[in-house]
């Protein structure tokens, strides 16, 4: 460690991480460099016997009032940055923030990953983005994570000790296979003592517990023990048996945890007894998420949940036991809507947003609470969405817009901030086009493409806001010519004017990741939008070619193998834009055939609650375009069928559709009501 930098590593990671951040912390502390390697010269100075110190904030911060600075000077005087990457750290803006100021004040610094839950790349390789670990600074701008050495300590991949290893070998600047074959020696050494260490540990607490319960005389001071032999087995412990491969102990531990806490009457628990407890089911709830028991994951977090919520009434005004309940209450709120139980969700999410709230009241200028409260409203949005109530989700969504708008103003530079605040933008579209029109949802388009393009340089270096770009203007084009034929011939051009540039933008994008799905869908969809308003302005040669780009995009095999309602509408846009253009081309017998097949699929959808986005749209359009084309021939009966049969399906929902769907089904409607007119 050059003499300039104080600390040899910082330490940066979500507070949902954080418990795992402390034992990452002590493991990198407390590891003794092989005497062999101490005092090699290395790129990183010679090698010393600790690695110490490295700063982690919960510890290392003193009394500052301006915690950005702070960390700022931290990050200044850290020779390396290690990223506990997760999908928590994925989402938190302050992880991001940390890497690219790191970045900044130490050109030459190292940035190590090391890889807690989730998926690296995930959504580069097409799966769900809600499993990304990677935060988005700690990718080049070509996409890929930028520093060379990723640790990955899920079992899946290095495992704990190996992937200690690797960060080890990082921070010194030593070959990995100088450290492995002395460890290995080490770990023979210990894993006969720490084995038999933990069987007596064990029967030690069951001894404890019973005295705790039986010998009144004794029962505080057996207690304390118990207690305090509790957190050693479900922090230290663990620590040191998930390298040498005895979870089967550790199993065993949280077993008697349950039991021993079983035992008790939580009326009769202090604050801190109840406070151990919680962090115990908490820790368990991490160790059955990590290895994917979900149910039992949620059981953990709802016991942790009890446990806050009691210390929360014994100590309401705390803000340490406010902030401890207001993520208990997030957790379990997530685990619930990961189950699809909505209700219980939604409980939670109120709880998280009103503890957030509270927070914030105490201390307005805080950042972090402003943060939490932010995504708070805008979790709680997601799941009114859920539940089909838009106008809650709406009020919910411009609550958390105006937090991220005052942590925007207050850090102008700050990329991550700007990102949140556009996001929460592009909710407001979403949700203001069903109940407020177009035009509401456009203005709130226009706002989130603005921050993109002016605050955010269009992404030129950051592939994901060049995406997330392209999809606010595709939206806004699809809006302009929202009225279908109705469009005007303003709203067409404005159209063409974001579709037609934006086809260099959705190139380049699919050339930089081509097995990126969810880019490749974000592509297809922008080539069909340019087709459908080609196809409005009377140029049916560019509207064809815009389709066959979109249908070229479609042979790719990663887009053969996708499953899901969002592939399956965008192929059915894709047919619709080839009936279309072969209506357009006099082929009508042809076109007429693919309208009917794609109309008796849309047909067979039972429920709307999923598809209201683009299903009901494509419902709409393929019965109004099929009616038209039977009206050419003559059919007029078969035509008007078809137009009731859709009006009558989307009656019960028409409320919260989007506006090309309502323009379909209200000229639908008027076509109805003239040729009732005219046969009175």
């Amino acid at each position: 460690m050059s003499g300039d930098n104080r600390y040899r590593a910082f330490i940066s990671y979500s507070h949902a991480d954080q418990a795992w951040a402390r034992r990452l912390h002590r493991a990198l502390e407390t590891y003794r460099v092989p005497t062999r390697l101490v005092g090699q010269a290395t790129r990183k100075g010679d090698v010393p016997r600790r690695l110490t110190p490295i700063f982690r904030d919960r510890d290392d911060l003193s009394a500052s009032g301006d915690l950005s600075a702070s960390v700022r000077d931290a990050l200044a005087r850290s020779g390396t940055l290690i990223v506990i990457c997760s999908p928590a750290a994925a989402d938190s803006r302050w992880v991001n923030e940390e890497i690219r100021v790191f970045r900044e004040l130490n050109p030459g610094g190292d940035v190590l990953a090391a890889i807690l839950s989730g998926e690296p790349d995930a959504i580069s390789a097409g799966r769900p983005a809600g499993r990304e670990c990677f935060p988005p600074n700690m990718r080049a701008p070509d996409g890929l994570v930028a520093e060379p050495v990723a640790a990955d300590f899920r079992r899946s991949g290095d495992g704990w000790r190996m992937a200690l290893l690797k960060l080890v070998a990082g921070l010194i600047d030593v070959r990995l296979d100088q450290l492995i074959q002395r460890d290995l020696q080490r770990r023979q050494r210990r894993v006969t003592v720490i084995t038999g260490a933990a069987i007596a540990l064990s029967l030690t607490m069951s001894t404890l517990t019973f005295f705790a319960i039986s010998a009144r005389s004794e029962a505080e001071r057996r207690k304390a023990e118990a207690e305090d032999l509790i957190e050693f087995m479900l922090s230290d412990l663990r620590a040191k048996l998930e390298p040498v491969g005895r979870l089967d102990v550790l199993d065993a531990v949280g077993e008697k945890v349950i039991a021993y806490y079983d035992e008790r009457d939580p009326r009769q628990m202090s604050s801190d007894d109840l406070g151990r407890r919680a962090r115990a089911f908490h820790l368990l709830g991490e160790i059955d998420s990590d290895e994917g028991d979900l149910e039992s994951a949620y059981r953990h977090f709802n016991t942790a949940y009890e446990a806050t919520s009691r210390i929360l009434a014994v100590d309401p005004s705390s803000p340490a036991r406010i902030y401890e309940h207001a993520q208990s209450a997030f957790w379990a709120g997530y685990f619930a809507w990961r189950r699809s139980d909505l209700d219980t969700a939604e409980a939670r999410f109120i709880e998280y947003r009103d503890l957030s709230r509270q927070l914030l009241a105490d201390e307005p200028e805080n950042l972090e609470w402003q943060a939490e409260a932010a995504y708070a409203h805008s979790n709680l949005g997601t799941v009114y969405i859920g539940h089909e109530r838009l106008r809650d989700a709406q009020r919910e969504f411009r609550q958390a817009l105006e937090l991220f708008q005052s942590i925007a103003d207050e850090s102008p530079d700050s990329e991550a901030a700007l990102i949140d605040l556009a996001d929460a933008w592009g909710w407001m579209a979403y949700v203001a086009e069903p109940l407020d029109g177009r035009g509401a949802a456009m203005e709130a388009l226009r706002q989130q493409i603005r921050i993109y393009d002016e605050q955010l340089g269009g992404g030129a270096d950051n592939w994901t806001i060049r995406r997330d770009t392209m999809t606010a203007e595709y939206a806004l084009a699809r809006l302009h010519i929202a009225e279908g034929r109705g469009a005007s011939r303003a709203d067409i051009e404005a159209a063409l004017q974001i579709l037609i540039p934006a086809s260099h933008e959705a190139d380049a994008l699919v050339a930089h990741d081509p097995a990126n799905l969810q880019w490749r869908l974000v592509v297809i969809r922008q080539r069909l939008w340019l087709s459908d308003a080609q196809l409005l302005a009377g140029d049916l040669d560019a509207a064809r070619e815009a389709y066959l780009d979109a249908s070229a995009y479609m042979t790719h095999p990663s887009w053969i193998s996708a499953e899901g309602d969002v592939f399956d509408d965008t192929r059915l846009h894709a047919s619709l834009m080839e009936a279309r253009i072969l209506a357009g081309l006099g082929d009508v017998d042809a076109a007429s055939l693919a309208l009917q097949h794609l109309l008796s699929e849309l047909e067979q959808i039972d429920d709307w609650r999923n598809r209201l986005s683009k299903g009901t749209y494509l419902y709409a359009a393929v019965s109004n375009t099929l009616a038209e084309l039977l009206d050419q021939q003559g059919e007029d009966r078969e035509a008007a069928r078809v137009r009731e049969a859709m009006v009558n399906r989307l009656t019960p929902v028409i409320a919260r559709v989007p506006a090309d769907t309502r323009a379909e089904y209200d000229r639908a409607r008027a076509v109805l009501q003239r040729e009732r007119i005219s046969a009175e």
